[in-house]
């Protein structure tokens, strides 16, 4: 019985290796919000390359007077490039809708094209030729035309699987600075 006291008393007077356990025991907290901390940057950086990305598209396509398919291909070409590090594809669409409204008629999708991905999403703002629906705070005159751009990316977490996939969307609204861009020439 005493040799068992004395282990003890010996036990409790040793502190070689108290760090390493009070480490040991912390460690799995650390790597959790060093994981999270990885996960939230790479969630706001995504954020931030999608609004980068949708308002980069309605500036190139506005630029000039008249449009055509080619320089509408090219504009999708870019897409890669801005997304980058992302990996577009399956996983993002971007959507460009011509909106205009003349003295007959309400608003009205005039064109729509999408690429710069394969991801299956339709435009908020309806179909070609379609009554457009445009947010209440956007007002339009008669013979103009507002180019909404739409891009959807789909985010898969990195490293918490458990959270769920969502879809992000970003919107931008940009006038043609010349001409009216109802068609595609």
């Amino acid at each position: 019985m005493s040799l068992i006291r004395k282990l003890l008393k010996r036990l409790r007077k040793n502190e070689e290796g108290s760090i390493l356990t009070e480490l040991a025991l912390s460690m799995p907290l650390y790597i959790g919000m060093l994981t999270g901390v990885v996960e939230v940057g790479n969630y706001l950086l995504l954020n931030l390359k999608v609004q980068h990305t949708v308002v980069t598209i309605a500036d190139l396509v506005t630029r000039d007077e008249e449009i055509n398919e080619a320089v509408i291909s090219d504009i999708f070409k870019v897409i890669p490039q801005i997304m980058s590090p992302y990996i577009i594809g399956e996983n993002s669409v971007a959507i460009i809708t011509s909106v205009s409204q003349t003295e007959d008629e309400a608003a009205t999708v005039f064109w729509q094209r999408s690429g710069g991905g394969t991801l299956l999403e339709t435009s908020e703002f309806g179909a070609e030729g379609e009554p457009a629906s445009l947010p209440g705070v956007i007002t339009m005159r008669d013979n103009e035309t507002v180019l909404a751009t739409e891009v959807y990316f789909r985010y898969e977490p990195l490293v918490f699987s458990f959270l769920p996939e969502q879809t992000i969307r970003r919107v931008s609204y940009f006038r043609p600075r010349i001409g009216a861009l109802q068609e595609i020439s």
